[in-house]
């Protein structure tokens, strides 16, 4: 077990304590002092310098509690550094740390302002801590904060959740295996083998949903064989059915056997009137073809006429729109021809111009020496002179020979639109020339269609055509003279009754496979019955052995839970809660609910509680222990004690 002990604390301008060492000599220490006398803060600085955090568990800075010297206003005096040193003693090693808040003044740029930042700074053993985490890493090696508080706060373990203290009871004695509790009976042993390695939680859930399930199906079961009884039908003869239906299917036979000799006395008449149709459509097809080809012959010269006469008119039409189209391509060509003429003749005058003009020379004094400035005499001025003639003659020549190269496409272009004109003008007279003649004949053909003859009257006085249909009228006389149907009525209607009949009958015997399905069906719904009610017996004997098993074990960890404490005890009840279990736990003190015990039980309930925690955590740590003087006497612990009691000393005491 780690053991930690308080030597020594020093506080330097902490929430108005100015300075103040204390040293703890000895295991139980006792502070005495009357009220706001520094008691409290003095516990605060020790879990300050701890863990930043006051004895409320609130942190400095915004939000928290103050750690600053306040003036008679209430505000804070500036330009103090505030401190708390501790000495520990760690398994016989000292250990010095200190906490500081020091403020950092800097000034404003521009101005004679400063402005203040809070910086707090971590020492162990004099040195200096880089960072604050650093500063936690240390004192969580020597104790971490969630085991500080429980073994340090006598009231903290019975404020956590039921939940909590459960959880952490379970952590202390360890878990007990359902091995052992299966060795404390056979039934037992019986349960673990049954359930084959499945957690028991799991198996009573199984149980559960396997109970309802049975429970579900037994709930439909009687409502499903009351079903089946409403829809089974009554029992009938069913000998007497099956003879009358023999009987009837022998008399339906003897009707179906005369209905086939009326048939084929009716298929043999009909044979012959499909023949005699067959024959009469052959000769319809032929006098048809005889009226197509008197039709077709009797106007062909005046439908030739009218043909011919519509392939001029069609004819001419396409000739008129093909001047058309020539006729606006002239134009085109003779528009381009009029433009290139009149360019054409634009070039020939710029021609003309530029032949004329003559070299003008310059005035001697004009012509000097680039190099002195002097004007030029002699050779230099006759050289000079013969070049700028030179430049002259070659620039005209230039500009001539540029319009002459500009005229050849000029004129090569014109003399493609003349020819292009003239082919034109010579396709549009021949068109126009054989759209005279067209009309000519359209006009004559007009005059000389033959006239329409009558058709019908044709076809009426044509032998062939009148052989024919008196041939045809012949057959359709035979047709319906021939074929006369047999008088079955009777024969029928009688048939239908009979069909009826065996209809009705084949229904009433189908009663009989209804009636055994739900015959069946009650047999399978009362064996579904009978199997679960004896899944449901199964289940509740097992439910029961696991009740007592869980109990057993229950008992077990009581007792190894409650072995830890010498003055508390512990258990798990279940609570109601919207009809589910709640697991609780309870903490009592010599019987009592430990919320109904006075103040001096509570205290050494919590004191036993920490002697036990110190135990299965493998740490010890002082406790303070605030309001001492309210309780007469203190179990003993195996950790340091401070005791703050108050008195009505004005000074704080040290004993």
């Amino acid at each position: 077990m780690r053991t930690i002990k308080l030597k020594s604390l020093s506080l330097v301008n902490f929430k108005g304590v100015r300075s103040f060492d204390v040293s703890f000599d000895s295991d139980v220490v006792t502070i005495t002092g009357g009220n706001a006398t520094g008691k409290t803060t003095l516990y605060d600085a020790y879990l300050w310098l701890l863990f930043g955090k006051d004895s409320a568990g609130r942190g400095d800075g915004n939000g928290g509690f103050n750690v600053k010297t306040l003036d008679k206003n209430g505000k804070p005096i500036y330009r103090l550094e505030h401190s708390v040193t501790g000495v520990f003693d760690v398994d016989g090693r000292e250990i010095k740390l200190q906490r500081c808040l020091v403020e950092k003044w800097n000034k404003v740029n521009g101005t004679t302002d400063e402005v203040m930042k809070d910086e707090t700074q971590f020492f162990i053993n004099d040195v200096r801590c880089g960072t604050k985490k650093e500063y936690q890493a240390e004192i969580s090696e020597i104790i971490p904060e969630d085991v500080f508080r429980l073994i340090t706060n006598p009231y903290l373990f019975p404020r956590l959740s039921a939940e909590d203290q459960k959880e952490m009871l379970l952590q202390m004695v360890g878990n007990i295996s359902d091995d052992e509790v299966a060795a404390l009976s056979p039934e037992f042993m019986a349960l673990l083998d049954h359930i084959n390695g499945t957690s028991l939680i799991k198996y009573a859930q199984e149980v559960a949903a396997k109970k309802k399930s049975c429970n579900d199906a037994l709930t439909t079961i009687p409502s499903n064989i009351e079903m089946a009884q409403k829809l089974m039908p009554e029992d009938e003869d069913w000998a007497a059915l099956e003879k009358e239906l023999a009987d009837k299917k022998k008399s339906l036979a003897d009707i179906d056997a005369q209905l086939s000799d009326v048939s084929a006395a009716a298929n043999a008449a009909n044979k012959r009137k499909v023949e005699l149709m067959r024959l009469q459509g052959e000769k319809r097809l032929a006098l048809g073809n005889r009226q197509n080809e008197i039709r077709v012959q009797a106007n062909s010269d005046r439908n030739k006429a009218i043909s011919d006469l519509e392939a001029m008119e069609s004819e001419l039409a396409t000739m008129e729109r093909n001047i058309a189209t020539k006729t606006r391509e002239l134009e085109t060509v003779q528009g381009t021809i009029s433009k290139l003429d009149k360019d054409i003749v634009g070039l020939r005058e710029d021609f003309k111009a530029v032949a004329l003009e003559v070299f003008v020379e310059p005035t001697k004094e004009s012509l000097v020496c680039p190099t002195c400035g002097e004007p030029l005499k002699g050779d230099n001025l006759a050289k000079t002179l013969d070049r700028i003639r030179g430049n002259f003659e070659q620039d005209k020549a230039k500009r001539q020979k540029e319009i002459q190269a500009r005229g050849i496409p000029m004129r090569k272009s014109l003399d493609q639109a003349k020819a292009d004109e003239t082919r034109l003008t010579g396709q549009i007279s021949t068109l126009q020339d054989r759209v005279l003649e067209l009309k000519g004949k359209i006009e004559y053909a007009k005059a000389h269609i033959p006239a329409a003859l009558n058709v019908e009257e044709i076809i009426g006085a044509d032998p062939q055509c009148v052989a024919l249909a008196n041939e045809i009228e012949e057959l359709n006389n035979q047709i319906y003279a021939d074929v006369k149907p047999a008088d079955t009525s009777e024969l029928q209607e009688a048939k239908a009754m009979l069909s009826e009949s065996i209809a009705e009958l084949n229904r009433r015997l189908g009663k009989r496979e209804v009636i055994a399905r739900c015959r069946k069906e009650i047999s399978e719904l009362e064996e579904k019955r009978i199997a679960n009610n004896q899944a449901i017996a199964d289940l509740e004997c097992w439910e029961d052995t696991y009740t007592r098993f869980l109990k057993a074990k229950d008992e077990m960890l009581y007792e190894r839970i409650n072995g830890l404490f010498k003055y508390v005890s512990f258990s798990f009840l279940k609570e109601q809660k919207n009809g589910g279990e709640k697991i609780t736990c309870v903490c009592t003190v010599n019987g009592t609910p430990y919320p109904d015990v006075n103040a001096a039980g509570k205290l050494n309930a919590g004191l036993d509680i920490i002697n036990a925690l110190c135990v299965a955590k493998g740490f010890s740590a002082p406790i303070f222990i605030d309001n001492r003087e309210s309780v007469n006497e203190v179990i003993p612990t195996i950790s340091q004690v401070i005791n703050l009691r108050v008195s009505y000393d004005r000074t704080l005491t040290i004993q």
